[in-house]
């Protein structure tokens, strides 16, 4: 796992928040995430301790409201995935069509986000996986970072 590239080698920001959307806490992807931010003040979120349920499906139990509340506290968003069936994991995508459809957008507005795909070839999903968060932060209100590595 090198770091080809961070843009313009800044920093993150203050509040960064990493969002881990592996089954595995402490994973490849964890592992890239935290070589990512090394220097950063960061917290790190793992999708997978968390019941998010799909679009319409109400329970109880689900977890979205706490895991958008930790998102609303931060200033920027790093999402790490690992590639399952060629594109992004199936926890990241349901929170992102969650986020889409089940908050507030104003409360997403201004934050930055960027996204890295990990995987033991990954080439083929992190132009999609790219386009689809630039498109999310464009509707949400959120400024993109694009990041190599």
């Amino acid at each position: 796992m090198k770091i080809l590239k961070k843009v313009n080698n800044q920093g993150f920001g203050n509040n960064v928040l990493f969002i881990n959307a592996s089954e595995n806490v402490t994973g490849n992807t964890s592992k890239l995430g935290n070589k990512l931010l090394k220097g950063n003040k960061y917290r790190q979120l793992n999708l997978v301790d968390y019941k998010i349920y799909q679009i319409g499906q109400k329970f109880s139990d689900d977890q979205f409201n706490d895991v958008l509340g930790v998102i609303e506290q931060s200033e920027t968003v790093i999402l790490g995935t690992p590639v399952y069936w060629h594109t992004m994991s199936g926890y990241l995508k349901t929170l992102l069509e969650r986020l889409s459809q089940d908050s507030d957008k104003d409360a997403l507005h201004d934050k930055s986000i960027g996204v890295f795909v990990q995987g033991s070839s990954p080439s083929d999903t992190i132009e999609p996986t790219n386009s689809i968060i630039k498109t999310f932060a464009r509707v949400a209100g959120m400024k993109y970072i694009e990041m190599r590595y």
